[in-house]
């Protein structure tokens, strides 16, 4: 498939917002492809590089890209702002900007007589993320740069798109499961359950469409491939939570940690956080923990990984300093010792056990960690037991809660009432924006992560207590954008 073509059929679905005519369109030219083009065309096309399990970023930022463009089309950079606020769209900027002119083409990537192909325009992003080391940002513009200069300009419109990872044209990852369901004839809920435990939606669509249903339903975890968690609704009470799960449940504590997802193959061991990210470099004493008290050749374990001082937990955003700062991890981890509780298994030695009902789960995982601590857990029908242990949570420093049904299976990237997390009611505490950052991709145009702070009566002044960038609409972003930038020139004006 060329990479033109592509372009064009993602300029197609903008024009139109009918859910079931993009789920067609889509699944008709999945049809049409060849293998090698699959896994390139769904990952392009739902706006990712990378499938969600890798450890890879394009690490290429929106100065390098104003960069060439500015470079490419010989023009000021004036102009490329001017154009993206005329048409609200770094895309459709540089499409603008480029029609009628001329451009300068390089021929270190590819020649003229060749068509650009996704699966050039794929590797070549490809390699640019494998770029690293001295001279690294300068290597990636040079090869980004040439492959921009080869493009038409709904082409680069398209580029610029993939690389903020905003398409733009309504295909989101819900739509593309669909359609490789409708292109394969397999059930959405297997192409759903594939994609959860691949994480890769490429692959699973490659799998579907030459393999077929057997190949799909037979799909397994993979060591070292980390999958999403399963997550937990939030309920107001243990009653509730016992009502909700047939009056008897099993209650943990829930730990203001960090969320570990831990694979073991012998005595290679890797530690990923919730959203995936390999994390083993900075805890090496839980590595050598799971070498020693697991046994098992091979597992895959969920567990929380929490910050202890003076024998109480300490809060969450003290404790990713072990992670965030690499470059002084001896300090932090003389400062910041921790210790890892273990709550779920989902593989141990060629075995997947997500579909096992949490009760046999964590009979297994107590068989296998005879040498790491298991989250304190009550299994009971009684309120008032479940009442005392929420107690004991709390006065332990732990956040509260997590209710989970005996015969719930593991639901990977899920969250549903077969977990129900119970915390503390706090009371509602009034904060102001002191800092604001730019956000990027779609919110690019808005200020939209806040700092936000309380007032410190005995310090007399305000004291940051956290940032948010959730919660609010369009809108709302663009509203509060206005009035804080009226507030900056304003107490700038009185400075002056």
């Amino acid at each position: 498939m060329l990479f033109r073509e592509f372009a064009q059929l993602c300029e197609y679905l903008e024009k139109f917002s009918e859910r079931t005519k993009k789920i067609m369109t889509l699944a008709e030219t999945l049809r049409r492809l060849n293998r090698k083009y699959v896994r390139p065309f769904v990952l392009l096309m739902t706006g990712r590089i990378f499938p969600d399990w890798q450890q890879k970023t394009l690490d290429v930022s929106w100065s390098t890209i104003a960069h060439i463009i500015i470079n490419m089309l010989k023009i000021r950079r004036e102009e490329l702002i001017n154009a993206i606020k005329k048409t609200g769209d770094v895309g459709d900027a540089v499409k603008l900007l480029m029609q009628g002119r001329k451009v300068t083409r390089q021929l270190t990537l590819f020649s003229f007589n060749k068509d650009i192909t996704i699966i050039d325009v794929y590797d070549t992003l490809n390699r640019i993320s494998e770029i690293s080391g001295e001279d690294a940002r300068t290597r990636k513009e040079a090869l980004l740069s040439t492959l921009m200069s080869m493009l038409s300009p709904v082409e680069l419109k398209i580029l610029v798109r993939i690389i903020f990872s905003d398409m733009r044209h309504g295909v989101n990852v819900g739509i593309m499961e669909e359609a490789i369901s409708k292109a394969s004839g397999i059930p959405l809920e297997l192409i759903s359950r594939a994609h959860m435990l691949l994480g890769d939606l490429g692959e699973v669509a490659e799998i579907a469409l030459f393999e077929g249903h057997r190949a799909i339903k037979n799909v397994k975890i993979k060591l070292f491939r980390p999958i999403k968690p399963m997550l937990a609704q939030k309920a107001e009470s243990v009653r509730d939570a016992l009502r909700e799960h047939g009056w008897e449940t099993a209650f943990e504590f829930k730990l203001d940690g960090l969320r570990a997802q831990i694979h073991k193959k012998e005595d290679n061991i890797r530690i990923y956080s919730r959203r995936l990210k390999d994390v083993t470099v900075s805890f090496p004493e839980i590595v050598d923990l799971i070498k020693r008290g697991i046994k098992a050749s091979e597992a895959i374990l969920e567990g929380e990984i929490i910050g202890i001082k003076d024998g109480k937990p300490i809060p969450f955003q003290i404790l990713m300093r072990r992670v965030r700062r690499i470059e002084d991890f001896k300090k932090y981890a003389r400062e910041i010792p921790v210790e890892i509780f273990l709550f779920d298994v989902l593989y141990v030695d060629g075995e997947m056990l997500i579909d096992r009902p949490y009760s046999q789960r964590r009979k297994i995982l107590e068989e296998i960690a005879v040498g790491v601590k298991l989250i304190p857990r009550l299994v009971t029908r009684s309120v008032e037991e479940a009442e005392e242990f929420f107690k004991k949570a709390i006065e332990a420093g732990h956040e509260g809660l997590i209710a989970k049904k005996l015969d719930s299976d593991y639901s990977p990237g899920t969250r549903g009432k077969k977990w129900l997390k119970i915390k503390r009611v706090l009371e509602p505490l009034d904060c102001v924006i002191v800092a604001a950052e730019w956000g990027y991709g779609r919110r690019r145009n808005w200020l939209s992560d806040y700092y936000l702070a309380v007032w410190d009566e005995e310090k007399r002044k305000w004291v940051i207590v956290g940032k948010t960038f959730k919660g609010l609409t369009d809108k709302e972003f663009e509203e509060i954008t206005k009035e804080l930038l009226n507030i900056r020139d304003g107490s700038m004006s009185d400075e002056a």
